[in-house]
């Protein structure tokens, strides 16, 4: 009688194959843990991706209000590049923001600082425009903030109208630069007086 395990057999093929079967479910095993892993990693860049995605979804939104901006670029009021009709144009548009938005809805703030000559004197022409740039910002664009309105009337306004103010402290009825008097054909372009 042989002591062989009923069910088993012992021969050394089958031992082998045994050996090579537990050697492959290991192997099974550490590719499904593999698997998981690599899913999980691929969720993982999912996400990431969905948020890249959402991310240029909001950049091209940025990039849409910037590039609906109607607004004159600055270096579009730079007046000694300007030609002789886009000076025209550009003087008309800031005359008529200072006569119906500045001296209008802000009288308290000017009263006697910024004088009927300011055209004819370059300072005011070049920080009248940026003043001007800067209120259009602040209220005219499709999203107005706040804070530019804030910024407008707590620093920019005030530190024009003061430099403005000592520039123009001397100019009475006596100033060369008033309105009716003959004044230089381009006051950006002369010495000053």
């Amino acid at each position: 009688m042989t002591d062989q395990t009923p069910g088993r057999d012992q021969s050394p093929a089958v031992a082998a194959l045994a050996v090579r079967v537990d050697g492959l479910r290991r192997r099974v095993e550490t590719l499904a843990t593999k698997l998981d892993e690599l899913t999980s990693t691929q969720q993982e860049h999912a996400t990431v991706l969905d948020g890249m995605a959402e991310l240029r979804r909001q950049v091209e939104q940025i990039l849409t209000i910037l590039g609906n901006d109607d607004e004159p670029a600055p270096a579009q009021w730079f007046w000694l590049t300007m030609t002789g009709q886009q000076r025209d144009e550009r003087f008309s548009e800031l005359s008529d923001w200072v006569d119906t938005v500045l001296r209008t809805q802000y009288p308290g703030y000017l009263d006697g600082q910024i004088r009927p000559c300011w055209p004819n004197h370059p300072e005011a022409l070049w920080e009248l425009a940026w003043l001007y740039q800067l209120w259009t910002r602040a209220y005219l664009t499709p999203r107005p903030a706040a804070k530019d309105a804030a910024d407008w009337h707590d620093r920019w306004s005030r530190g024009v109208i003061r430099r403005l103010s000592q520039t123009m402290r001397n100019c009475e009825e006596t100033c060369q630069r008033q309105p009716g008097r003959q004044a230089p054909a381009d006051p950006l372009r002369r010495e000053r007086q």
